[in-house]
């Protein structure tokens, strides 16, 4: 049982992390150190089902529980207070981070992989650097209103997009639907349909909401089990190298919640320029919300990092045991 809270726990951190633009699912699970174990337990399914089932039906269970509720929460903070939701995990990430270069502790990097660290940084960076100037030539709010056949069609693929990214730490499923112009539409149909059930009884839209979620689950799901046996041969392979891109991949990431179309819509909001079709309305001014944005960061990585070096005293007491 306690495993089993653990990982649900763990899963309801990585389901937090994939609802929001720049954070990586994968890497919180890097971050809680159930990574392996979730890709081992993937490629291992058919084989070992039983094993395999006691590791993700939590961790799936718990992902379910935070992406729910985070949709409809995390749409009113970005609209509201997104500097100090990004700080906040901008700091998670930060603070985190040392549990994921222990990986690597006294590795001194080689030519080739100092270029697969630059490679991956720089990736993560473009994609959010990319959202900002294709997000306003992507508008699919229309098409989701009708959600005519094609479209379920291709919601398919775009959740193995999403999955790949989903499953290689640092890099970010939801960052990159925000770059091809899927995330807020997904986002936002979802919270609308959704609250016209919960609010007013209104099922009118329920075949639209079902549809949607779930030829997107299928990708995800098939998006999952490819990458999964990719990373399992890269980590067997070529441990370092992939913990080396890994790295890069966060600190991008890191960088990339920065700057992303969102958060530049909200940061020419503060400037006084009216975006159209972005809902955005800050309920602080920049000159305190910064400041708090910042304090949050700070505080979140003190967080995060006590949470790392606790993880270490545990590791290091069951190999002196």
């Amino acid at each position: 049982m306690k495993k089993f809270f653990k990982r649900m726990f763990a899963g309801m951190a990585i389901g937090v992390g994939a609802a929001i633009p720049g954070v990586s699912g994968a890497a919180v699970a890097l971050i809680f150190r159930i990574y392996e174990e979730l890709i081992n337990a993937v490629n291992t399914i058919r084989k070992q089902f039983k094993q395999s089932l006691i590791v993700l039906l939590p961790i799936l269970l718990g992902v379910i529980i935070a992406v729910i509720p985070c949709i409809y929460l995390f749409s009113l903070a970005f609209e509201h207070l997104m500097f100090i939701l990004i700080s906040m995990f901008v700091g998670f990430l930060v603070g985190s981070l040392p549990s994921v270069t222990d990986e690597i502790k006294g590795i001194k990097p080689n030519n080739k992989q100092i270029i697969i660290f630059i490679i991956s940084l720089l990736f993560v960076i473009g994609l959010g650097v990319a959202s900002v100037f294709l997000g306003p030539n992507i508008n699919l709010d229309g098409q989701f209103n009708e959600m005519p056949f094609w479209l379920y069609l291709v919601l398919i693929p775009v959740g193995i997009l999403a999955a790949v990214a989903l499953s290689v730490p640092g890099l970010s499923g939801s960052l990159l639907l925000l770059v091809i112009g899927f995330y807020r539409p997904l986002v936002d149909h979802a919270r609308l349909w959704g609250g016209e059930i919960i609010k007013s009884g209104d099922f009118s839209n329920i075949g639209k909401l079902l549809g949607m979620i779930g030829c997107f689950a299928v990708g995800c799901i098939i998006g999952i089990v490819l990458i999964a046996k990719l990373m399992r041969i890269l980590l067997d392979k070529h441990h370092d190298s992939t913990y080396i891109a890994i790295t890069g991949f966060i600190i991008g990431s890191i960088v990339a919640l920065y700057f992303n179309y969102e958060i530049y819509n909200y940061y020419l909001n503060w400037t006084g320029v009216d975006v159209v079709g972005a809902s955005i309305n800050p309920v602080m001014p920049i000159y305190i919300e910064i400041p708090v944005g910042i304090l949050v960061a700070i505080s979140s990585g003190i967080l995060s990092y006590q949470i790392v070096r606790q993880q270490r005293k545990i590791n290091k007491k069951s190999i002196e045991e």
